[in-house]
C-alpha cells in the first residue's frame, strides 16, 4: 500500500525557548529534528509522496537540509490545523499519514501497523494508554478523577483515506471549527469509525528542552 505522508512543520516552538524554529534543533546523532523526522518516511519504500508544511521564512533553510528532489513543500498557515489543510490540497496518493514533524523517533513499526490496519479501515491513529493518573481541575480544586483503563493518548501519524480527511477538513474550515487533532475532525464530520492502533512511547513530541535532552 502507498501512501503519502504530511509533515506539519509549520509552529514557531515557543515553549522550547530557542528563538528559532525546533525542528532545527541539531539532536545529538547529527541531523536536526526535521531531517530526522524526514528520514524515517524515506527508509520507507511505501512512501510514495513526503510533503513538508513550513512557514515561509524556514522554507528554503529546510530545503538546504532536506533537499527537494523527492519533498514537496507547501506554506502552512497561522494554525496546525491551517497547515495540514494546504498540505491536503497537495496529496497524490489514495491514503494520506500526518505527522508531526517534531516526532522523530517514529518507527516503522508503528507505520506498519497503520497500514495494515488501514486494509480494512478508512482512519486510524496511534495511541498509547495513559501511564499518570488523570483529574479534571476546575479553579483550583479536583472536580473527579478519570477511569485510567479508559483512557489513551494519541500520537501521529494518524493515517486516512484522503478523501474522508479533506472532507471532514473542507467542513471544518467553512464552519471555523478547530480541533487538537485529525482524528477529532473525522468523530465530528463523519460516521467512520476510527481504529486505534498501538503506538509507542518511544514516539515522543520535541515540546520543551526536557525533551530532548541527551536525544
Amino acid at each position: 500500500m502507498q501512501y503519502t505522508v504530511l509533515i506539519v512543520a509549520a509552529g514557531s516552538g515557543s515553549r522550547m525557548g530557542l528563538g528559532y524554529n525546533k525542528m532545527l534543533y541539531p539532536l545529538a546523532e547529527g541531523m536536526t529534528v526535521i531531517e530526522k523526522t524526514v528520514s524515517v518516511f524515506r527508509q520507507d519504500t511505501r512512501c510514495a509522496q513526503i510533503i513538508v508544511a513550513c512557514a515561509m521564512e524556514d522554507r528554503d533553510q529546510f530545503e538546504q537540509l532536506c533537499g527537494k528532489d523527492d519533498v514537496d513543500y507547501v506554506i502552512g498557515g497561522a494554525t496546525r490545523q491551517e497547515s495540514v489543510y494546504h498540505g491536503l490540497r497537495e496529496v497524490s496518493q489514495e491514503w494520506v499519514l500526518i505527522h508531526d514533524g517534531a516526532r522523530p523517533w517514529l518507527s516503522l513499526e508503528c507505520i506498519d501497523r497503520l497500514l495494515e490496519t488501514l486494509r480494512n479501515h478508512k482512519a486510524c491513529l496511534l495511541c498509547t494508554p495513559v501511564k499518570d493518573t488523570i483529574k479534571e481541575v476546575e479553579n483550583g480544586y479536583i472536580k473527579q478523577t478519570y477511569k485510567r483503563d479508559k483512557l489513551y493518548a494519541a500520537q501521529t501519524p494518524q493515517a486516512f483515506h484522503t478523501e474522508l480527511i479533506r472532507c471532514c477538513y473542507e467542513q471544518a474550515m467553512k464552519e471555523h471549527i478547530t480541533a487538537t487533532d485529525d482524528a477529532q475532525l473525522v468523530e465530528m464530520y463523519s460516521d467512520v469509525p476510527i481504529c486505534v492502533v498501538e503506538g509507542s512511547y518511544a514516539n515522543t513530541k520535541v515540546t520543551t528542552p526536557e525533551d530532548i535532552v541527551g536525544k
